[in-house]
């Protein structure tokens, strides 16, 4: 059985012939010893089977359609944009300059909890999370996802502030050179480092993965905020950030470094906390309503666009995905997984869905809602989410 860090979902396994299940459980003990060991020279520099490179741009492909198929697409792409950029608040605008500038994985520290998330960022200001910055901090992570500009550069789309530059709203700090960029647009490189820091946050404390994931979705808004990118390229910046950690959690071998830096996070907000983690989320002020934050991260994955495509075709889950599903659901099964993942998943059709092409859709996935899946197997093995 792989270790617990604790789990967002209920998951009961229910006997063949029996009426009934129970929810199974896990208490882990409050940390004796503070602060973590480091991984070692050996583990960081070591190569594991997820570091290759792959190359995304097929993941991404359906951006090409869209340029040659459904031009509407696209004026509704930048008409979107400009309403978001120019209609944005002053918290927005701010937290959109923060997130621009700062490591990603500590200011969506927030996501936490008004206590946890102060008690995570104080943790790691100290040094005393050391597995979980080597993995998950912006400049060199170890679980970090690759570059997005061999695939900017192939779609080759110009940016928003470029592409209409008397109507964006530039916001941005005195003095900051957020413009400055003449890169493509398409995929979102913050939003792609948004999504594998923030899915890597959320797969160590399922507890929280609805209000991490909804937040990291907040992440790659703010680059529509800031009239950095188009909705569809921080679609694109999710899919990928998405699939890079899914590819770290389906490898053995680098699965014992995620496994140690979760221990090591749930050790010390439980030490820093003073009681059990549960305890810790029950007695704080959440980020958001479990209900916004699920249905904010659920109308990001379309951006409101229309289908294009056909609806209503059977989704095929790519099977890296079932590898998400590992921390928050350790109970199942492989073909389990990838079960939640396709009951959860959202209708075919919108646009960079692959699926009409019979390929795994990566744009259909709802990893909040899988993550927090209420799951019941029967007896003959097969799922139910509540």
């Amino acid at each position: 059985m792989l270790p617990i860090f604790g789990t967002l979902a209920a998951v009961s396994i229910i006997a063949s012939g029996c009426t009934g299940g129970v929810a199974e459980t896990t208490t882990a003990p409050v940390a004796a010893t503070l602060p973590s060991e480091p991984f070692t020279d050996a583990q960081l520099s070591a190569k594991y089977p997820s570091d290759r490179t792959v190359d995304y741009a097929p993941l991404l492909s359906n951006f090409e359609t869209i340029k040659s198929t459904f031009p509407e697409v696209l004026v509704e792409n930048l008409d979107m944009t400009l309403e978001i950029n120019q209609n944005a608040n002053e918290q927005e605008s701010e937290m959109a300059i923060v997130d621009e500038y700062g490591d990603m994985s500590y200011t969506m520290g927030d996501a936490l909890g008004e206590k946890l998330g102060k008690l995570y960022q104080a943790a790691v200001d100290d040094g005393r999370l050391p597995k979980t910055t080597a993995l998950i901090h912006k400049d060199g992570g170890r679980a970090q996802s690759e570059s997005t500009n061999p695939s900017k550069e192939y779609f080759n789309y110009p940016r928003p502030y470029l592409q209409a530059p008397e109507e964006v709203v530039h916001r941005d700090k005195e003095d900051g050179d957020a413009y400055e960029s003449s890169s493509g647009s398409y995929p979102s490189g913050h939003t792609n480092q948004a999504y594998w820091q923030g899915t890597l946050l959320a797969t160590l404390l399922p507890e929280l993965a609805d209000q991490i994931l909804a937040r990291t979705s907040e992440s790659g808004n703010y680059r529509v905020v800031m009239a950095m990118h188009y909705p569809l390229d921080i679609i694109g910046g999710r899919m990928m950030g998405q699939a890079a950690i899914a590819k770290r959690w389906a490898d053995p071998e680098f699965r014992t470094l995620l496994q140690a830096a979760g221990d090591e996070l749930h050790a010390v907000l439980e030490a820093d906390c003073g009681a059990q983690l549960a305890e810790c989320i029950a007695g704080d002020v959440p980020y958001l309503d479990p209900e916004v934050a699920a249905e904010t991260y659920r109308d990001r994955l379309t951006y409101g666009f229309e289908q294009i495509g056909e609806a209503d075709i059977a989704m095929d889950v790519p099977r890296l995905a079932a590898s998400l599903l590992i921390s928050s659901h350790p109970e199942l099964t492989e073909i389990q997984r990838l079960r939640v993942l396709e009951i959860t998943a959202i209708d075919s059709g919108y646009p960079l869905d692959l699926s009409v092409h019979s390929t795994a859709s990566w744009q259909r996935l709802d990893l909040l809602a899988a993550m927090a899946a209420n799951v019941t197997i029967d007896g003959s093995g097969d799922v139910k989410i509540k």
